[in-house]
């Protein structure tokens, strides 16, 4: 499109060229010096926002809580993906994602769930995209107080990129997530991938000093005002931030529950101004800290690793991610009182 857009443009302008002489005699002397045509640049679409893939229809066909969809960055591969929170406050009642960068990320996932089809049902769905799949999960047991007991998905290919809608519960039959997928897939654009990074004034920038100092130079980010922020750097290491307005119960259960992590050592209390509660994750596996601010039932889950190794990236310190944290806090204590 813009190699053609500029193609045509250059051969205006030489039939524009070929019609100013209209048989007037050139002058004499020196000829007059040329200009050069300024560059003419090609229009850049405006960013995809996930959230926008649906309608606010489709969202209240499954909606549970009152909180509105917020945009995230899941990876690698980099997607960008909308999720809407459940009642809870945690957990997502649906997901809508997209890779932003090329791969075999539909073929691989495929594979995967056609490993353990147990308490699950895969189809393929003709007509959406290059090749599509619907796939419906009903679990036995309930793993969580948040955490839906199944999930019903569909996934496509188009081009080499992958989009996908997720409904978080369980017996959802396929037929009702099919139309779903097919009018994402319709509204998919270019401008998809060309924005790797799109991120609201409530997220720290990507050229924060302490976020380039310790993630090194970005690659990707999203974030949503509400409060997501979420990058994946040049050196393969990802930053996901993500705070919670939690309902009384989640509240509760929450705090019963790192009440038991304490007590297993899974975690560790940390130094925290009054009326917050900071806790830290003792695997290797991540950075992880949870903040917790009681009397606004706000809740604050960072998770900082390097993707290829799955663990803690080597070379940060607690000290650099004490920084980080301090960063992270500050941007989200603005963004939610």
């Amino acid at each position: 499109m813009r190699v053609r857009g500029a193609v045509a443009l250059a051969g205006l302008m030489l039939v524009l060229a070929a019609c100013t002489g209209g048989g007037v005699a050139e002058p004499t002397g020196s000829p007059a010096p040329t200009t050069e045509p300024a560059p003419t640049a090609s229009p850049v679409e405006a960013p995809v926002d996930p959230c926008e893939l649906l309608d606010p229809e489709d969202y209240e066909q499954w909606r549970t809580g009152d909180q509105e969809p917020r945009v995230s960055l899941f990876g690698p591969p980099a997607s960008a993906v909308c999720l809407m929170p459940s009642q809870w406050g945690i957990g997502s009642d649906v997901l809508i994602g997209y890779t932003m960068v090329p791969g075999d990320q539909f073929e691989d996932e495929r594979e995967r769930l056609e490993e353990n089809l147990s308490f699950a049902e895969l189809v393929a769905w003709d007509g959406i995209g290059d090749a599509a799949f619907g796939h419906t999960e009903r679990l036995p047991v309930r793993v969580a107080y948040h955490t839906p007991a199944g999930h019903t998905m569909g996934a496509a290919r188009v081009g080499e990129h992958t989009v996908w809608v997720r409904v978080n519960r369980s017996l959802v039959p396929l037929e009702d997530v099919r139309p779903l997928l097919e009018k994402v897939v319709e509204r998919v654009s270019p401008a998809m991938h060309e924005h790797p990074i799109v991120l609201p004034e409530e997220c720290p920038p990507v050229d924060h000093p302490v976020l380039t100092r310790v993630l090194g130079e970005v690659e990707y980010a999203r974030g949503d005002a509400g409060w997501e922020c979420a990058y994946i750097s040049s050196r393969g290491l990802t930053l996901r931030t993500r705070g919670y307005a939690l309902s009384p119960e989640a509240l509760k259960q929450e705090n019963e529950s790192f009440g038991r992590s304490l007590a297993q050592g899974t975690v560790r209390r940390l130094p925290a101004p009054a009326g917050m509660s900071r806790l830290r994750g003792t695997d290797d596996r991540d950075w992880g800290d949870y903040v917790t601010v009681d009397a606004t039932r706000q809740m604050l889950e960072v998770n900082f690793r390097d993707a290829e190794s799955g663990s803690r990236p080597a070379g940060v310190s607690e000290a650099d991610f004490d920084e980080l944290m301090d960063v992270l806090i500050q941007a989200w204590r603005d963004a939610v009182g």
